[in-house]
């Protein structure tokens, strides 16, 4: 058989999505790593990507696949300097080439093997598929033409040559033309998201088993002071399906009712009861192993020292047999000191969660982990940690909702904390990037998430899409 190279064509500056077409996700993968592995699956070999435009990050997607990286300097002044860099590094005895574009997430290896079947018959030196009548891509070129495409030039690509030999053109007819639509613009990705849901095979699927949710607050259903896009009728979507749910966060410095009058500013109504902080769930954990009147110490603010009282903990600087420990920004020695000698002393250390930062107006700054490292440190003693991702937070959130593993799922923003936990405890996870995570965070992590969302409004287009 004929050996037929790939290349893929990822270089490009994406002027009019305003972001990096190559690394838009879909159903987990960034587009660029679905058009590799479509190659790889339908056995062209070598398989080349061309790299230009935010070419670390696209290096780092493809990163352990069986790929040649070819970096494009000059891709800024169109798609033919990227086809050139492609056709310099394939070897002398490929027969032909398949030229995909990074844009198109939805090209399956199976159209590809059909270009390559037809190309085989020997009858024509380009192919490419047809849909509805209109000429589209990827497209296979005999290494005949091979010179004629490096001398093309500007954003025309094999257009000319398509052209040129149209008497040398054969076609793949495509029923379905949505599995070569491109990606040039944002309302293409909602498009795509819209009208192509996933497979009823997929992960996203089992969406439609979840009828209890876990919901991170910061990042996902606001930044900073703002709220998300789609705010409302995320929550109108919840309530109409009957998907119970408690927003659950990791930070223990404000109470309950702080978090509530944020959403109603925000003009979402939610009880008190589905608001769950990691002080909360302290004060709940501890309340199932001790009387009431138990002294604890306190190393935090209002919302970790009102949830321990309204459990009936008596908050004492001597004598505990506890020292509590969330998000202090009134942190001093002395209390570290007392803190120390207490646990010294045998009290026990918990921490309300392990975040080691905590993102300010200003930046990132240190976090209820970073007190406890010095708490370590001083005293060689390991915390018992609540909140993400271990499991007492999320399971105080299941008892409040009724709720078992196979219905329940976690909607958060930071791989670490929200997605991890989610995973240990075999809960259905969704990961949104409208918050800390970024796309190159996400392709280095061990740990990864059922479901990726850019946002919540991503995800009710993707939920409403399987209800129906």
């Amino acid at each position: 058989m004929s050996r037929i190279a790939g290349v893929v064509l990822a270089a490009g500056g994406s002027s009019r999505f305003g972001r990096p077409k190559q690394l838009l996700d879909w159903e987990g993968k960034p587009f660029v790593v679905r058009a590799a592995d479509a190659a790889l699956a339908a056995g062209l070999d070598p398989v080349a990507v061309v790299l230009g435009h935010a070419a670390e990050e696209v290096r780092a997607a493809v990163a352990g696949r069986p790929v040649v990286l070819v970096m494009n300097w000059r891709w800024e002044e169109g798609l033919s300097t990227s086809v050139q860099a492609g056709l310099a590094v394939l070897p002398p005895d490929v027969e032909g080439a398949v030229f995909l574009q990074a844009d198109q997430p939805l090209v399956p290896a199976s159209l590809l093997r059909r270009l390559i079947e037809r190309f085989q018959e020997g009858k024509a030196r380009i192919v490419h598929p047809v849909a509805g009548g209109r000429r589209a891509t990827p497209v296979l070129f005999h290494r005949s033409l091979f010179p004629e495409l490096a001398g093309v030039e500007g954003d025309t690509g094999g257009r000319e040559l398509i052209a040129r030999y149209a008497e040398e053109v054969a076609t793949v007819e495509v029923e379905d033309s949505t599995l070569l639509m491109d990606v040039d613009t944002p309302e293409d990705y909602r498009r795509l998201s819209l009208y192509l849901p996933p497979s009823p095979d997929s992960k996203p699927s089992a969406l439609r088993h979840i009828r209890h949710l876990i919901i991170d607050m910061d990042g996902v259903l606001w930044r900073g002071g703002r709220p998300m896009d789609g705010l409302q009728g995320f929550f109108d979507f919840l309530q109409q399906r009957g998907v119970r749910f408690i927003m659950a966060t990791n930070n223990a410095s404000r109470r309950a009712e702080q978090y509530m009058e944020q959403l109603a500013r925000f003009g979402v109504e939610v009880p008190l009861e589905c608001i769950l902080t990691s002080a909360q769930a302290t004060a709940a954990y501890l309340a199932s192993r001790e009387p009431e009147g138990t002294p604890v110490y306190v190393i935090g603010e209002e919302g970790l020292r009102a949830a321990l009282a309204e459990r009936g903990f008596r908050l004492a600087e001597d004598e505990a047999r506890y020292v509590i420990v969330g998000w202090d920004r009134g942190l001093t020695w002395e209390k570290l000191a007392r803190a120390a000698l207490l646990i010294r002393g045998g009290a026990a250390l918990i921490g309300t969660n392990p975040d080691v930062s905590f993102p300010s107006e200003e930046g990132l700054v240190p976090g209820t982990g970073a007190e406890l490292a010095a708490l370590r440190a001083a005293t060689g003693t390991e915390p018992l940690v609540i909140g993400k991702p271990e499991p007492w937070l999320y399971r105080e959130a299941m008892r409040r909702m009724g709720a078992v593993p196979e219905t329940t799922g976690v909607l958060g923003d930071r791989l670490d904390t929200d997605i991890a936990g989610g995973v240990r405890l075999g809960l259905f996870t969704i990961l949104v990037l409208s918050g800390i995570t970024t796309r190159a965070d996400l392709i280095a992590s061990p740990v990864q998430p059922d479901l990726v969302c850019e946002d919540i409004g991503h995800l009710v287009r993707i939920w409403s899409e399987l209800e129906r």
